[in-house]
């Protein structure tokens, strides 16, 4: 609402986690439904102000496939591509106590059902070939906004970022340069 009632700087970017309906309502308990966040990001993109969105945590279950088609397919109907910044993809990923406090609050879930295995650094997370086939998906029906929206992985190795966009950064500064240089000359631009 602050964004709406007042003058916004025009650096300020403001970003929605998007999950397909089925994950809103059984696993995000007390948040906006999809058409809500959509309504959100559409009245400060039609102030001006840059959005951006997180197919973050997806999540791998009977139907994924054309429920984040069709948010993909929303969104792009919903917004040009010259409003959205970026957009980034991440999965499931869970540190223990997080898990235990899922289980600690005793809200309804089945995201703990999910088959997860250790990555390196001890969280919980999808095995690749799945990650694959979910950043893909969204990968290939987001294909028309491939040149306009910068696109990344969400703390993801390079072994993936090949798989899904063909390419890797050669480390975190590499995309973190690379990051700023092609958003920042978004906003850039938007300012002249």
């Amino acid at each position: 609402q602050y964004f709406l009632e007042n003058d916004t700087p025009r650096n300020i970017v403001c970003s929605w986690s998007l999950n397909t309906p089925t994950i809103i309502e059984n696993e995000e308990h007390f948040t906006a439904n999809l058409q809500e966040r959509f309504e959100a990001a559409r009245q400060l993109a039609d102030r001006g102000i840059p959005v951006a969105f997180h197919f973050h945590p997806m999540v791998y279950y009977s139907g994924w496939e054309e429920e984040y088609a069709g948010i993909a397919l929303q969104l792009m109907d919903r917004f040009k591509s010259s409003e959205v910044l970026f957009i980034s993809f991440g999965t499931v990923t869970f540190i223990k106590p997080a898990i235990q406090r899922i289980r600690k609050q005793g809200h309804p879930t089945k995201i703990l059902q999910m088959d997860l295995v250790p990555d390196p650094h001890g969280k919980l997370t999808y095995p690749d070939n799945t990650k694959i086939k979910l950043y893909s998906k969204m990968y290939d029906v987001l294909k028309p906004w491939r040149e306009d929206v910068f696109m990344y992985l969400c703390m993801e190795k390079a072994a993936i970022w090949e798989e899904v966009f063909g390419t890797a950064y050669e480390d975190n500064e590499a995309f973190e340069c690379d990051f700023g240089q092609k958003t920042h000359g978004r906003i850039d631009a938007t300012l002249d």
